[in-house]
């Protein structure tokens, strides 16, 4: 996927079926269960993302890399390419992800497809291509990492979620964490992206800066309108 056109066309493709052609399938047909489905693909998501992370981790941050304004190096080495592999892999998980919303639909769901789930899905595959095409190393390997751990734990909950209404009313209390988890992860985000913009950093890293930091901010504001909407006004109430 060398250019965006592979990518524009995948998302012009889910944006089609979530937006129109598919509540038009289901129209007229029963919602499907997909239990066993929604199991194996939140397992298979989880252990993806476990494994992402510490295949990122362990390609740089265990040796060479910091948490600071690291610089992307072209270099063959083995260390390098390996980093580049796991965000190529990066990428194709977060097209697999785009599966949740098809789920959705299937199930006749449509409450769950809201603008931040579908917006959110939509900007982060486009940005994992960024990374994938321009910056497979250095800094920006950084945010993938708090990305694939609160994935971990987010689709275990999904998984749990999936093994009936006693496990649901178990787990349901901590539904606001876990997206407090996401709030915390944008937090993250945003603080090491932030030193893109220091004079001790390179400007050349400033672009990509720009793009990560508008949506990240704007992601984080969307999570955290939610956050209030779904908890603290309920408990106010």
């Amino acid at each position: 996927m060398s250019n965006p056109f592979g990518i524009i066309l995948i998302l012009l493709a889910y944006l089609s079926f979530v937006l129109y052609f598919g509540p038009l399938y289901m129209k007229n047909r029963k919602p499907h269960a997909l239990v066993k489905t929604m199991i194996c693909y939140d397992i298979l998501i989880a252990t993806a993302s476990a494994v992402i992370f510490y295949g990122i981790f362990t390609s740089g941050y265990t040796t060479h890399l910091s948490t600071g304004c690291e610089p992307f190096v072209i270099s063959d080495d083995s260390m390098s390419l390996s980093m580049v592999r796991w965000v190529w892999w990066t990428l194709i998980l977060k097209i697999t992800e785009l599966a949740d919303t098809i789920i959705f639909i299937l199930r006749k769901k449509y409450n769950q497809i809201s603008f931040l789930h579908v917006y959110h899905h939509t900007v982060t595959v486009f940005l994992a291509w960024i990374s994938c095409k321009y910056a497979p190393g250095g800094m920006w390997t950084f945010i993938l990492l708090p990305n694939c751990a609160v994935h971990v734990i987010m689709y275990l909950y999904y998984l749990c979620a999936c093994l009936g209404p006693k496990i649901q009313k178990l787990i349901n209390p901590w539904k606001k964490y876990i997206t407090r988890l996401q709030l915390v992860q944008f937090a993250i985000m945003v603080v090491h992206t932030s030193q893109a913009f220091l004079p001790s950093c390179e400007p050349t890293r400033r672009p990509l800066a720009y793009i990560y930091m508008s949506q990240i901010i704007f992601m984080f504001y969307m999570f955290l309108d939610y956050y209030k909407k779904s908890y603290l006004r309920k408990k106010i109430e």
